[in-house]
């Protein structure tokens, strides 16, 4: 059901081309369901949280240029939301520390984790639904893939609504988007 979900939803904004103003989004979350339908865990969390990246980047603040930490942390908080009935909610500085230890080492901890002794760290299973349990250990997470990539999907049709709604997000999403990798499919041969 959430596979169809965020199929349809990339089918909607699609097909990915110059006259799609979101046409890099658009692709960057179709390399995110790529990964995951292969079965790449690890592959699949990496490009959420590039993916993050880029829509904090989108988001940033007018005249702010550079892109930091707090940016991340800011958007994870407002936009990207567990289930209600999933046994972890998403804190930004949770996400920011994982995503620093899967980018910079492949690693669950991060030099940010030994700063914030109280962010919690990433382990990552390809199922559903995340695992977490405080009784057992309150600083590890074990993040399900797919509720990560639904989750993020989500969060992304959050943005947008809120970029429809907000005529300044509007405008400095439009000013950026020029920015975002994008992919033109050649022709056949």
């Amino acid at each position: 059901m959430a596979a169809l979900w965020k199929e349809k939803m990339v089918e909607q904004m699609s097909p990915v081309s110059a006259a799609n103003p979101l046409s890099g989004v658009m692709g960057l979350l179709a390399e995110i369901m790529r990964c995951q339908n292969a079965g790449a865990v690890t592959a699949t969390a990496a490009m959420v949280y590039i993916a993050i990246d880029v829509m904090a980047c989108l988001s940033m603040p007018a005249g702010q240029e550079k892109q930091g930490r707090q940016d991340f942390i800011a958007w994870v908080n407002q936009y990207l939301r567990a289930a209600r009935e999933s046994t972890y909610q998403y804190e930004g500085r949770d996400v920011y520390g994982a995503r620093c230890a899967l980018l910079h080492s492949y690693a669950v901890e991060a030099d940010y984790h030994q700063q914030n002794p109280e962010v919690k760290k990433f382990g990552y299973h390809d199922g559903g639904q995340h695992a977490y349990n405080p009784a057992i250990d309150g600083r590890l997470v074990i993040i399900g893939i797919n509720s990560l990539v639904h989750d993020f999907m989500g969060a992304v049709e959050a943005f947008v609504r809120s970029m429809v709604a907000d005529a300044g997000l509007r405008g400095r999403v439009a000013e950026r988007i020029p920015r975002i990798v994008d992919v033109f499919p050649l022709p056949p041969a």
